[in-house]
């Protein structure tokens, strides 16, 4: 065998091919009127980031996209004016389309009663292709058709089935925003159902116990996700009509929606009871992934009643996806990318951040939030989708935009309150909000001669303080307030103001050190003629006062007391010092968009509520 030749035959390694995968994009609270009054397009440009039309986003896949709904943005019932710029905003597409995407309606969606259940949702988002004139949305050319009603449908996607709920605020009051002889002002915040929708998704899930089931409603539910807890969603995220104890949570039950013999349950969690009672039984899930949006989170790590945007409950993942919108309630804007592989027992969701204003991190993908979670089966893949174009033949074409920002800052200038010969003006503080209210304004242009009064507005047992105000100055005076509840030479409660020249401090009484804690930042660019944003918190759990100016944090200093100390009942004042009798440290310039709060923003929160109204 010396001599004999053995050869080796060496044939090529071929690599596995990747698992295909399905991309989920999971979005919420675009609030499209809000953002385009103010120039910014919530729905398109996030649109053309996906789809890397926009220098410096990163593109991302999606086979399709779930909306969790609040696409309109006014107290009152939407109108035609935000479904034509919903469309508008929809036809930037160019390498997806129309029906593509699947809507739910939010609580600011909802008409009143009487103009028709679900009509602005039916006409625009029109789930089940009933209006594609007005939509674009044509039954045909669904990559998964629909099946149901437009307040309950469901589709499968491979092996996943989607159980889409419509938040029903097209009721009668609590529940929902009532009829349209009384004309309520209100977004009615916390969510509902019927009960026969209930029953309809408990059927489904029954039914579909070998499949993969994702549900998606404009709320979480209770104690799952970031601030549903009872009571956690006012007044830090929601407002307070309706129900505001669950204003953050599908809260209401709807047993009988006739107006003429209204029924509901307050606080039902009859999906939660379900949900509990069939993990104990059986020791697993009833579904996967519940998708909720609503509360617009101040970033991907903001935390609030102990909870997070990607919770588990009951062998269950909850995911928060709210919000697109800068303008609305103020938000860091993001949303969620869900992805699937071929044959695989477990998914991941992404958080990408839609503008650069968290933290200082880029428009993209934010890691450190990114889940990987089992699921009950392996996936498996539905068919690629083909290309179509856009939009059907049948859809109209939407060109003219809604307003533009031009306009909204001309409103802005025209409205601002101007003193006058008045020495002292009246304002009111609304508790819900925390806004200041000066005259028919948010905004006021003093002369270093006047002031506004809101008076005592009672802090008893407040452990948390945020207090906000944009200025527009070009003066440098020492002791130059913005914003007091303090009397000059007194012990007082909190002042912001210009120390000295170009130094700005935020000053808050500590009961416990039995000193003002101070803290100052010198940046003397603030009078430059320009709208600047300052902010001063109390944080109590963490055991701060912060300056925040222009978004950034600026200063820091130990705070000690468990709660303000408000026992001398100072006023409120804009402008000045709160002297009942005289008052002196006046400031010039024009001060807007006050805002008094018993919360503590996190960093977060502020550079929401700086991006928000920066101009």
């Amino acid at each position: 065998m010396k001599n004999a030749v053995i050869a080796i035959l060496l044939l090529p390694v071929v690599a596995a091919a990747a698992p295909r995968e399905f991309n989920i994009w999971a979005a919420s609270c675009a609030h499209v009127p809000a953002d385009i009054r103010k120039g910014r397009e919530s729905l398109a440009k996030a649109i053309r980031q996906s789809e890397g039309l926009i220098k410096g986003a990163p593109a991302f896949n999606w086979d399709i996209m779930i909306d969790a709904g609040d696409l309109s943005a006014h107290q009152y019932p939407p109108g035609d004016p935000d479904g034509r710029e919903l469309i508008r905003q929809y036809q930037a597409m160019t390498k997806h389309r129309r029906e593509q995407i699947y809507n739910v309606p939010g609580n600011h969606d909802a008409p009143y009663y009487d103009h028709g259940p679900g009509s602005w949702i039916r006409k625009w988002g029109d789930p089940l292709g009933e209006n594609t004139e007005f939509s674009g949305v044509d039954p045909k050319r669904r990559p998964f058709p629909v099946e149901g009603t437009w307040e309950r449908y469901k589709f499968p996607a491979g092996n996943i089935l989607f159980l889409m709920l419509a938040d029903r605020n097209d009721v009668p009051e609590p529940v929902g925003r009532g009829h349209s002889r009384d004309h309520r002002r209100g977004g009615y915040p916390a969510g509902a159902v019927t009960r026969a929708t209930f029953n309809w998704w408990k059927q489904q899930v029954l039914e579909n116990q070998d499949m993969i089931i994702i549900t998606m409603h404009h709320h979480v539910l209770r104690d799952t996700t970031i601030a549903s807890g009872n009571g956690e969603g006012n007044p830090r995220y929601h407002g307070a009509s309706g129900g505001p104890a669950g204003s953050s949570y599908l809260y209401y039950l709807i047993e009988n929606e006739d107006p003429e013999n209204f029924k509901y349950t307050s606080d039902a969690h009859v999906f939660e009871d379900f949900l509990d009672e069939f993990h104990k039984k059986h020791g697993r899930g009833a579904i996967d992934l519940w998708i909720g949006g609503h509360t617009h989170v101040h970033g991907p790590t903001d935390d609030w009643g102990d909870k997070t945007i990607s919770e588990r409950r009951w062998g269950v993942g909850f995911l928060q996806v709210a919000a697109l919108t800068r303008h609305h309630g103020g938000s860091i804007p993001l949303s969620r990318l869900i992805t699937f592989a071929d044959d695989s027992d477990q998914f991941s969701a992404d958080v990408y951040l839609h503008e650069s204003w968290f933290e200082d991190n880029p428009i993209g993908v934010y890691e450190p939030s990114k889940i990987t979670w089992p699921l009950r089966h392996k996936f498996a893949a539905p068919p690629l989708i083909k290309p179509m174009s856009p939009f059907p033949q049948a859809a109209r074409v939407v060109i003219e935009r809604y307003t533009s920002a031009a306009k909204g800052r001309e409103r802005q200038a025209a409205n601002m309150f101007k003193a006058g010969d008045a020495t002292e003006r009246m304002g009111t503080w609304d508790r819900d909000s925390g806004g200041v209210q000066i005259a028919a304004s948010t905004s006021a242009e003093l002369n270093g001669a006047q002031r506004v009064n809101v008076g005592v507005i009672d802090m008893k047992g407040w452990t948390d303080l945020t207090v906000s105000a944009w200025i527009n100055t070009t003066n440098t005076t020492s002791n130059m307030r913005i914003i007091s509840k303090d009397d000059i030479g007194t012990q007082g409660n909190f002042v912001l103001l210009q120390t000295s020249p170009g130094t700005w401090t935020f000053r808050v009484w500590d009961d416990q050190t039995k000193k003002f804690q101070v803290t100052s930042q010198h940046a003397h660019e603030l009078s430059d003629g320009q709208w600047h944003h300052l902010v001063g918190v109390v944080d109590s759990s963490a055991g701060r006062a912060r300056l925040y100016i222009d978004g950034k944090s600026a200063a820091t200093a130990p705070w000690t007391a468990e709660t303000l100390d408000d026992s001398d009942k100072t006023q409120l004042v804009i402008g000045a010092d709160s002297g009942r009798k005289k008052f002196g440290h006046t400031f010039t310039g024009q001060i807007r968009n006050v805002r008094i709060l018993p919360t503590a923003w996190t960093t977060g929160a502020v550079q929401a509520a700086y991006h928000q109204n920066a101009q």
